[in-house]
């Protein structure tokens, strides 16, 4: 029982995780309001809850400093995202089609698109975060490894689909999602990638030695 009410105690750390996802989730709303600029938000998020797996990092400290780091590279990436979403959203109002319409398959490519742009949603930032790589490099890898670790990539995108439902359907719900509605999800998906994305890493710095060895041996 002392245990458990310890400083390094299960329910003190579940409560510490705890404090540190609102701390994290304020940060990003925080740095999404310009709307432009969620793209280096979510990146500096999912940088933050991948120390936070690892049990490194001070989240407010570091979560400004992966921020202003990611705001280059990661805001072209999230315009695409935004200008489908937008578009998506665009035809979805400009062709209305009831539920139980016959034509109601016109809507079929849009929601293709939102789950193909799902896959790629749950990769890229956390790629972005922990690697640097051209525009259509980032676009690429975030597209393999969402075909390759596919059973992942389903359940990342169910928890970020079925949390933002929800919230959209309970407006009750709406001080939970500015406290934890990103973050959340956020740190949910880290248990899955980090995995692969640590393997991944060690693959390409493997892949490096190697490449200088064989410069030295020339």
């Amino acid at each position: 029982m002392n245990h458990l009410f310890s400083t390094e105690g299960p329910l003190m750390r579940a409560l510490s995780d705890l404090t540190t996802l609102v701390v994290l989730n304020l940060l990003t709303l925080l740095c999404s309001i310009p709307v432009v600029t969620a793209g280096a938000a979510l990146c500096a998020l999912n940088y933050c809850t991948m120390k936070m797996t690892e049990g490194e990092g001070h989240p407010a400290a570091t979560f400004w400093k992966e921020f202003k780091g990611n705001l280059k590279g990661a805001t072209p990436v999230w315009l695409v995202f935004l200008a489908v979403a937008g578009g998506s959203w665009l035809y979805t109002y400009l062709f209305p089609i009831p539920e139980d319409d016959v034509f109601f398959v016109m809507r079929v490519p849009v929601y293709l698109i939102a789950i193909l742009f799902g896959m790629l949603f749950v990769w890229i930032f956390p790629l972005m975060a922990r690697l640097e790589n051209s525009f259509f490099a980032k676009f690429k890898n975030a597209a393999i490894l969402a075909v390759l670790h596919l059973p992942r990539t389903i359940v990342m995108v169910f928890i970020y689909g079925v949390i933002g439902f929800l919230f959209r359907e309970d407006l009750r719900l709406v001080p939970i999602a500015v406290v934890l509605g990103i973050s959340l999800p956020a740190y949910l998906s880290t248990l899955l990638y980090v995995p692969v994305i640590k393997e991944l890493i060690q693959r390409l710095t493997q892949q490096k030695d190697n490449g200088k060895e064989n410069e030295e041996e020339n």
